[in-house]
This record gives C-alpha cells, structure tokens and sequence, in this order.
C-alpha cells in the first residue's frame, strides 16, 4: 500500500489531514470527538493518475473550504486518502483499512469501475460503509450493494447524446470499434453501449477490435479499420490509449471522426494526441468551463493545485461528494462517537439514497433508485487543441 504525500503517522497509515485548531468553546460542538473522519481512495499511480490527481485536489478543497467554516457540525473535518494504483486488489486492502482501522463515516471513491466493482461485493457482507464514486462509469455496479453510490452518469448515460451529436455532424455509415479487453467501463462501452447506440442510429459496424491495458502498438488495429473502410472509429478506451489509437490513425492517414467514453475525456487526451485529437467527441460528467461563478471558483483553486492544468470530471464529483456527506452528517442526527459509529454510517446511507437536486459545481445531485447519479450531461468536442461543449 503505497501512502499518500510525506505525512505518514506513527503506525505507518497515510492520512491527508485537514485539520484546524480546535475552537477555544469545544463543548459546544453539535458533534463528539477532535475530527470528523472521511476516507478517500485515489489513483495517484497507474492508468488512473490524471483522474486520481484531480479528484484528491478536489477533495483537499472541499475540506479546507469545509474548515474554513467550522468544519463539520462544529468540528474539523479529517481526510484520509490513499492510492489504490489503479489495482482492483489494492481498492480493496485501503477500503478495508478505511473501514476496519481507520473507521472513517463514509467513502469518497474509488474511481475506476474495475476497482468498484471488486469493492461492491463486499459492503453487504462485511464493511457496511458507504462509498461513493466520483467516476465509475460501467452500468449496472450500483445495484450490487445498498452502500454502494456513485455521484457520476455511467457510461450509456454520458455517451446517449454525445453519439447522437457525432452521427449528425459527421453522418458515418460504417465504422469500426476499438476497445480495451481488460478495463471494465471501457470494455462495456466498446462490446454493448457503443454497439447499441450505432445501430440505433443505422451505422453497420465492421469490426470490433480489442486491445489490452498495457499496449502501445495500435497499428494492427488501424490498418484494418483503414482496409474496411471505416468512416468513424468509436473507443471503448482510457485516454492513454485513445491518444496514442488517435495517433496512429493519424500517422496511417486514416483521418475519420472518433468519439470515446467517460474513461478518454481526460484533458491529458488533446495532450497526448495533439493534432490528432482535433474534432474528436468525448463524453463527460462534468464540464469545467461552465460559466456559473461557482465552478469557476472552484476551478481556479483547483487547477492551483494541479499546477495550472484542468481536471477531467472526476475533480469537480469528488468535491460534490465531500459536501454531500457534510450535508448528511449535519442533518441526520449524526453523533461522531465511537459506540455510534455503525448506526451513523447507516444515516449517512440513507440520506443519501434519497439525495435530490442537491447543489454542486458538477450539477445537482439526485440519486435514482439504483444509487447512481443522474441528470445532464456536457458533449465535448475537440476543437483548436481544446474541449469545447457544443450541448445545446
């Protein structure tokens, strides 16, 4: 278990702490205790780490913002994260450790569905805690636990209208699909969502083409795109992947339209892909350039952060959640003590199994009935090296 930054306590945990001076009245706290402790789980190393970054700046935030303001019902707010490496067996040793010796009230992540997906099993049975992702995409995961939340659109949700907006600008008749075998949303998106939303549309899909995780050579793939004919190419892909599949099309001179999913709409796509990027369709979660005076506060604390680049959507979920949980410790009847602990994660559960419009810089937050997020979602294109949302 790799710990998170240079403050690593005694006993070798890694706790990301946000913590003020305890006020000079602190009987008079609504909550028992010296902190309010929420766990978080990262991708800070692996495929995951543009995701993992910006959702642990997000979350650093929202509590000194938190903090700021008395904390939580009265007291500090303590965020514990640790990276999960974009492992589905590391996921599950830092929930288990979250739960079991750090006894956190509620989880912020983990991010990828394969990791969630590991994680979700076990909640029922054994660590009856909240988690809720910030961007676990594939469909359907929610559903495997009543302590299992994602504050996010899966994927069929997110690429519904962006499909549609990429079929009517550049009216594709034949393409091809190129997905990650391995990766668990990008493999739903290329072997059933993308497939079933071309064919809504009339497209004949040629060919789907698979690749792994940790590939670097795409030019098999693009060659048979390119000797079928393909007039568009869908990705079922991280954006690693997509960027370097973008690239190779490119250099092949197979310059068709692409559209990927949630897990390719990373700002670190146009980075990589350069040229090759332009014109691309991305789905999304969250749009950072929404114009409301909140986001664009938040965005430019965060965006310090990560050192002047934009977070992809996992950043502004991630935030969302943390005041999410504010919101259901404060108004539940939550205590913070000890002897409390498994009846204050069950009101945090429930509170938020009947979230509703709730305000956030990603959008308001509603929970359906399978603990998913939902409501709108931003089209982005890539237009002159940047994502522009041309949602109407």
């Amino acid at each position: 278990m790799r710990p998170i930054g240079n403050l690593a306590s005694s006993v070798g945990l890694a706790t990301v702490m946000f913590v003020m001076a305890p006020t000079s009245d602190a009987e008079a706290a609504k909550l028992a205790g010296r902190s309010v402790k929420i766990g978080c789980q990262v991708s800070l190393t692996g495929k995951g780490t543009e995701w993992g970054q910006a959702a642990k700046a997000a979350m650093e935030v929202a509590a000194e913002e938190i903090n700021a303001k008395d904390g939580i019902g009265g007291i500090p707010l303590e965020l514990i994260c640790y990276d999960t490496q974009t492992l589905e067996s590391e996921a599950l040793k830092t929930v288990s450790r979250l739960v079991e010796r750090d006894k956190v009230l509620a989880i912020s992540g983990p991010c990828f569905s394969s990791e969630f997906e590991t994680i979700a099993p076990q909640l029922d049975a054994r660590l009856k805690t909240v988690i809720m992702s910030y961007c676990s995409a594939k469909p359907g995961l929610s559903a495997m636990s009543k302590w299992a939340f994602r504050n996010t659109l899966t994927s069929d949700k997110q690429l519904t209208p962006v499909v549609e907006a990429w079929v009517k600008e550049y009216k594709p008749k034949k393409v091809v699909i190129i997905y990650d075998a391995e990766d668990a949303v990008s493999k739903a998106e290329g072997a059933i969502i993308l497939p079933a939303l071309f064919k809504k549309h009339g497209i004949e899909i040629l060919d789907m083409l698979t690749y792994r995780t940790k590939d670097t050579d795409y030019s098999a793939q693009i060659t048979r795109a390119k000797s079928l004919g393909a007039q568009g190419i869908g990705l079922g892909s991280c954006y690693q992947n997509a960027a370097a599949i973008a690239k190779e099309a490119h250099k092949q001179g197979l310059t068709v339209p692409i559209i990927g999913g949630a897990c390719a709409s990373a700002p670190g796509f146009i980075e990589i892909a350069g040229k090759a990027a332009e014109g691309a369709y991305m789905s999304t979660a969250a749009w950072g350039d929404d114009p409301r005076p909140e986001v664009q506060a938040f965005m430019k604390k965060v965006v310090a952060k990560l050192g002047g680049k934009q977070p992809p959507y996992s950043g502004p979920r991630a935030y969302d959640i943390v005041f999410a949980f504010k919101h259901c410790i404060e108004t539940t009847g939550v205590t913070n003590k000890p002897s409390d602990l498994y009846s204050d994660r069950d009101k945090i559960r429930e509170c938020l199994q009947g979230l509703k419009k709730f305000p956030g810089v990603a959008g308001e937050l509603t929970m359906n009935e399978v603990r998913d997020g939902v409501g709108v979602t931003a089209i982005l294109k890539v237009v002159n090296g940047k994502y522009t949302n041309i949602a109407k």
